[in-house]
């Protein structure tokens, strides 16, 4: 008799754990039904099928080099240009990141591409009249799958393969700041305005929302224009992750997420993205190497683009950006030989942890 109060309490925490998992897997199940009717490919489309044979170093067919636990994801932000000289119509790339997170080393490598990127004639997608990178994205003849013309031109120009994408246009870039209530980040420079010579800000500790951010991440009031402008956008992705990584718990970043799907294509899967959001908060700023492409200004046809120079970008890519084992020289990338009349710069990289950030006062 003396053991039945004990059984008794026994069931009832049994009661209580069953419960609480019940409630758990409810909660998991109805945040992945929510995320699962927001995402959706929309009118981005699908990445290519295949990627046609490029060759590399030992005779690897690139298009054929595929990685276990490793995601390889091209990130865009897209808009019509509204905030610039005009609107174009047409939405064009004018943010793109080529993202390699490595599950095995516990890594996360960014590539940035400079919109303005100068393509040449040595590719098969039709970039537009300025042969500029961002324009692959409406111009290229896949007018179904736009992220389609953006991926192959890529592959073609870098030998890089994305196997999934994320497409988010402009309004969705100011309404996850909003929500998020705004962050801080560091501008690293005085900023002005590009036609008027005004101040806009000046250096040091700034909270940013949606429209100032972007004010800040488009702001080219410098000789180098692209390639310092790619500085301030790592300014504020390390502010983000620093925010999301240190003030957000779960619950708080899948509210964010929920507000933010709606302006995002992809063809990643809500299990897709929960995985990459667990890996992700595994990293530390020191396991997150962010690059630009080296490069400089040039001049084609009286338009200013960006020209990318091969050397030093064949040798980041190899050492950051492709499966070990796997190399391509300068000569077999598709980037068009150019003159830097005006010089060019070498970016090595950093690591977030060399990024400085502002301190989150509130």
């Amino acid at each position: 008799m003396e053991n039945k109060p004990k059984r008794k309490i026994g069931r009832w925490v049994l009661l209580a754990v069953l419960v609480v998992l019940a409630a758990v897997v409810a909660y998991a199940v109805k945040t992945y039904l929510e995320f699962e009717s927001l995402l959706d490919t929309g009118k981005a489309g699908q990445l290519p099928d295949s990627y046609q044979s490029m060759e590399g170093d030992n005779n690897v067919d690139l298009s054929q080099v595929n990685e276990k636990d490793v995601y390889t994801i091209l990130v865009a932000v897209t808009d019509h240009g509204v905030q610039e000289d005009e609107d174009r119509g047409t939405d064009n790339t004018d943010v793109m990141l080529y993202v390699r997170l490595d599950n095995k080393t516990h890594t996360m490598n960014i590539l940035q591409i400079p919109r303005d990127t100068y393509v040449g004639d040595g590719i098969s997608v039709d970039c537009g009249i300025y042969q500029r990178l961002n324009g692959a994205y409406s111009n290229g003849a896949n007018k179904e799958n736009p992220i389609a013309n953006t991926a192959t031109a890529i592959y073609e120009l870098f030998g890089l393969k994305a196997d999934n994408y994320a497409v988010m246009d402009v309004e969705g870039f100011r309404t996850m700041l909003n929500v998020m209530g705004g962050i801080w980040m560091n501008i690293p420079r005085d900023l002005y305005d590009k036609e008027t010579g005004k101040l806009l800000f000046k250096a040091g500790d700034t909270k940013v929302n949606g429209d100032t951010a972007e004010i800040i991440l488009r702001n080219r009031g410098t000789v180098l224009a692209d390639y310092d402008r790619l500085e301030l956008q790592q300014s504020f992705y390390a502010a983000v992750f620093r925010t999301f990584m240190e003030q957000y718990p779960v619950g708080d970043a899948l509210q964010v997420a929920k507000n933010v799907a709606v302006y995002l294509d992809t063809d990643l899967s809500v299990m897709d993205l929960m995985g990459i959001y667990l890996s992700m908060k595994e990293l530390q700023a020191e396991d997150i190497y962010i690059v630009r492409c080296s490069g400089g200004p040039i001049t084609v046809n009286g338009q200013g683009l960006y020209g990318v120079e091969k050397e030093n970008t064949a040798r980041i890519l190899n050492e950051h950006f492709r499966p070990e084992g796997v190399t391509v020289s300068a000569d077999k990338l598709g980037l068009p030989d150019v003159e830097f009349t005006l010089g060019y710069n070498v970016d090595e990289g950093k690591h977030l942890s060399e990024v400085e950030t502002a301190e989150i006062k509130d």
